[in-house]
């Protein structure tokens, strides 16, 4: 009896450790794009800026529907939607719930001129496109 449990929890270590290499190999050969990202947005020095409270809240992925084009939002290009979207910002409701220390967090974070969301109407114009009153 001793025998078969032992066997049985060896073939399930080693199909563990199976599971853990073809996971990292795929993970390698499809994840390449990630880092990069995560590079880009990371690398300008300003990721632990701010308080941790006032961070707006964000999803780890899009809704299933998919994530809305941000930059519909005038002062959002395409490289600034790519970094809300690592941030986790991905949808125009995020951007419309935001409090003004929301904004001054994203403003820190991102090194951008002070008060700029606010004088680009950043969340007037999420409110509208996501038709929050």
């Amino acid at each position: 009896m001793i025998e078969i449990a032992s066997q049985i929890v060896f073939c399930l270590v080693i199909a563990a450790f199976i599971g853990f290499l073809i996971g990292l190999l795929i993970g390698r050969a499809f994840g390449g794009d990630r880092r990069n990202v995560y590079n880009s947005v990371t690398s300008h020095g300003g990721a632990a800026a701010g308080n941790i409270y006032n961070k707006p809240l964000i999803r780890s992925t899009p809704r299933p529907t998919g994530k809305d084009d941000l930059k519909l939002i005038e002062g959002i290009d395409k490289e600034m939607e790519q970094k809300l979207n690592v941030l986790g910002i991905y949808h125009f409701d995020q951007i419309a719930k935001w409090s003004p220390k929301n904004c001054h967090w994203v403003e820190e974070y991102f090194i951008l001129e002070d008060n700029q969301i606010r004088e680009q109407d950043w969340i007037e114009k999420a409110k509208k496109l996501s038709n929050i009153n």
